[in-house]
């Protein structure tokens, strides 16, 4: 039996083709750089990094460099040495509606969480969480569930259930036992292997969850989802 073409190359037809991935990232600080060089470099996709120091420049090269697939994801520093990061995020969501946008911040003020999920930002990490806890939110937002740090979730989800206005009654969501569940432990800040833990059930389960509950709620992240849930009476 002759070897196929794969196994002439050293590989099997099993073994699943990786795809080339894009990442924009907007950091003006090296050591950050490095550090999300080193997370992506945890993927198990190949990723091609496209980095700005300055968000003018990110945001008047990105269309002309942008790859053909487009970017998978954008990771978007706010203290910029010329723009407010939140004017990026802004520019970007306006250009590219579809494209993940993920704080990675220093800041951990509140009113900057706010700031940038009003602008468009579809999740926010900060930069003093370990290479691994990167790694697992970029691994969310490629799955489509996008991240908050735990220090800054059960604040913010406090201050959104406040501050959101009344709006008119929208049609009744129903959610399952368990979903209503995971949503419920998520609005205390547990991380997905928490709620797992506490539930009894696998990761895959409560990203399953999560999924659902973004679908039925009509949303695309946990600070949304959580704020939707509380005006409507879920919570």
């Amino acid at each position: 039996m002759h070897p196929s073409p794969a196994e002439l190359n050293g590989k099997t037809a099993s073994q699943p083709v990786r795809r080339q991935r894009y990442l924009l990232l907007v950091e003006d600080n090296p050591l950050f750089v490095e550090q999300i060089s080193d997370a992506i470099g945890r993927m198990p996709d190949p990723w091609q990094i496209k980095v700005f120091s300055e968000g003018g420049r990110a945001i008047n090269a990105a269309e002309s460099d942008l790859p053909d697939t487009g970017f998978d994801l954008a990771l978007i520093d706010l203290g910029l040495p010329d723009i407010s990061g939140i004017e990026v995020i802004r520019n970007f969501r306006e250009r590219y509606p579809d494209m993940p946008i993920v704080v990675i911040s220093v800041t951990a003020a509140e009113s900057s969480v706010l700031q940038a999920i009003a602008a468009g930002a579809s999740g926010y990490l900060l930069k003093n969480e370990s290479v691994a806890e990167i790694t697992n939110g970029i691994s969310q937002v490629l799955d489509g569930i996008y991240p908050l740090s735990p220090s800054l979730a059960r604040y913010l989800f406090k201050q959104l259930s406040v501050a959101v206005e009344t709006k008119p009654e929208e049609p009744h969501v129903k959610l399952t036992a368990r979903e209503l569940e995971t949503l419920r432990w998520l609005a205390q800040g547990c991380r997905y292997e928490e709620v797992a833990d506490r539930m009894g059930v696998a990761l895959s389960t409560i990203q399953w969850n999560v999924r659902n509950l973004y679908r039925k709620l009509n949303v695309h992240s946990q600070v949304q989802a959580i704020t939707k849930a509380r005006s409507a009476g879920l919570l």
